[in-house]
């Protein structure tokens, strides 16, 4: 793409109120103007044109709750997600281990009990059978649970004789040992802990492939919860130009008191990659049973979930965050989770300092709630592609509840700001897909439709995946729209994302990624 560049005869999405228009122009990486027929405008004269033929430009798509980096080290591990039966897990893993060195840990991702055609829940001497004595820990698909074989629990001091730490479980067998299924951070980091770091030289074809697909798939940003060797990473990757799409990145709360030392704040970084906040949890999962909440889990004795954070450690933590200028995103699936996350805000000095305190997940929350979150000025950062993905499970552990489940329509209409993602790689980086997912919720081809009241529009959804990630992040004077003075961060589609019906969404093509003005994708049939 040249220096100056003008797109003319297509529909151009703004993002800027009802604003759609034929024609933009650019200048190196900005977008200088906007309007119709611009090709006949004697001040662009001079600008290279190409012609749009009649299709569409959209604001580059930001996924607003990803873990990047380790999305990048997953494409190292073994990859179990929509396998169904736990016999087809072994055998993956199996054929994963006879590849590694007998001393090499077999690392993986996305096993899921109730996604298995018969729910069974695995155990160590299953892995046992198929890693030959490598130590093995296997992430569930939520991530919430790790499954783990004996010599992991060895290398880890994990005995019956092992209390359960706050926070989590160690599910044992009926004589008391560890059965390999620890829950939540508090029990699992003890193992995680012992997993070598990769080095640089091994992670970088592997974030190249992930870049690589996130162009394709017209992400030009994503809000990344990683680990600390993740900020060293992109650290050195901004240093040289190469983050690749635009990062802005949440610390774990765990990290505050190094950020206090190194006096990182609010927007610490580059245009590339920024420091945006800190990263709470205060609760499980769904898939684990361990989201916390106000009724038991359906078929359970006793569960209402686990507690990972108190409300007000929670507090604290906020308030020391804040300090440095950093919001909170806590991580929140339950409606007693979401209930307790407003309590710790409620105590803590609001977001006013730039970007803005979120609420990640937010799964399940009682109409009561809505009211409070919006005076509080919380963002609500959810996924909706988990929804037509946990269908089975939110009817089958929530039951009625369920009615309150993945509630777009109500957090919208209440004045609440939404920041759209996916979560990957939980579930997979496709902007497109989670705004199918949030216009039908149902699985592709499926009629099946959780909650129809709380649907979206195609263009409100869009507003999620573009604008609403900027509110989050403080950036919307920069970010999220296509007007003179933003950054040429665009994306061309096959067709009218707000004109096509419902069913359709999932056929869109993304056939070009333009990012700070240069060409990081374009489909066979684009020759720009």
């Amino acid at each position: 793409m040249k220096a100056k560049t003008l797109f003319y005869n297509g529909t151009i999405h703004t993002q800027a109120g009802e604003i759609v228009v034929n024609s933009m122009a650019v200048y190196k990486n900005r977008i200088v103007a906007i309007g119709n027929n611009l090709q006949h405008d004697p001040d662009f004269k001079s600008y290279s044109r190409i012609d749009l033929r009649k299709r569409t430009i959209i604001p580059g798509l930001v996924d607003a709750h990803t873990h990047f980096y380790y999305f990048a080290l997953t494409k190292g591990t073994v990859w179990l997600h929509d396998i169904d039966t736990i016999e087809g897990c072994q055998a993956e893993i199996k054929k994963f281990a006879a590849r590694k060195k007998k001393t090499e840990w077999i690392l993986g991702e996305g096993y899921s009990p109730d996604r298995f055609k018969k729910r069974i829940e695995p155990d160590r001497h299953m892995l046992d059978a198929v890693t030959g004595g490598r130590p093995a820990f296997i992430f569930s698909k939520d991530q919430h649970t790790a499954w783990v074989n004996s010599r992991a629990l060895e290398l880890a001091g994990i005995t019956r004789k092992t209390k359960t730490p706050p926070g989590g479980a160690i599910e044992r067998d009926a004589s008391g040992e560890p059965n390999g299924i620890l829950r939540e951070g508090s029990a699992y980091a003890r193992v995680f802990d012992l997993i070598p770091h990769p080095t640089h030289k091994q992670i970088d074809p592997l974030y190249r492939e992930v870049l690589q697909f996130a162009w394709s798939q017209g992400v030009t940003g994503v809000h990344s919860f990683d680990s600390p060797e993740a900020f060293t990473y992109f650290s050195r990757l901004a240093e040289t130009g190469k983050v690749g799409l635009r990062v802005n990145y949440y610390f774990g709360a765990a990290m505050l008191p190094e950020l206090h030392d190194a006096k990182i704040y609010y927007g610490t970084g580059t245009e590339f990659f920024r420091v945006a906040g800190v990263k709470i949890f205060a609760d499980g999962s769904l898939g684990s049973q361990s989201a916390l909440c106000f009724n038991k889990y359906i078929g359970s004795k006793d569960n209402y979930g686990i507690e990972t954070t108190s409300t007000r450690e929670m507090a604290r933590l906020i308030k020391s965050a804040a300090k440095l200028g950093l919001p909170s995103a806590v991580h929140a699936i339950g409606d007693k989770a979401a209930a307790n996350v407003l309590d710790a805000f409620e105590t803590a000095p609001r977001a006013d300092f730039g970007a803005r305190h979120r609420i990640e997940h937010l799964q399940l929350v009682r109409k009561k709630d809505l009211p409070r979150m919006k005076r509080l000025g919380i963002v609500a950062s959810m996924q909706p592609s988990h929804c037509p993905s946990d269908i089975y499970m939110v009817r089958k552990y929530w039951g009625k509840l369920g009615s309150n489940a993945y509630a777009f329509r109500s957090v919208m209409d209440r004045g609440i700001d939404l920041a759209f993602g996916s979560d990957a790689p939980i579930e997979p980086l496709k902007p497109l897909e989670g705004i199918a997912a949030a216009v039908r919720r149902a699985r592709p081809g499926s009629r099946d439709i959780l909650h129809p009241e709380q649907r979206l529009t195609a263009k409100e959804a869009l507003y999620h995946y573009t604008v609403g990630p900027a509110i989050a992040t403080g950036q919307q004077h920069c970010r999220g729209y296509l007007l003179p003075g933003y950054p040429a961060d665009f994306i061309l589609l096959s067709d009218d994302i707000a004109r096509v019906p419902p069913t359709r969404i999932y056929d869109i093509g993304v056939l070009a990624t333009i990012i700070d003005g240069k060409v990081k994708f374009a489909d066979r049939s684009i020759d720009w």
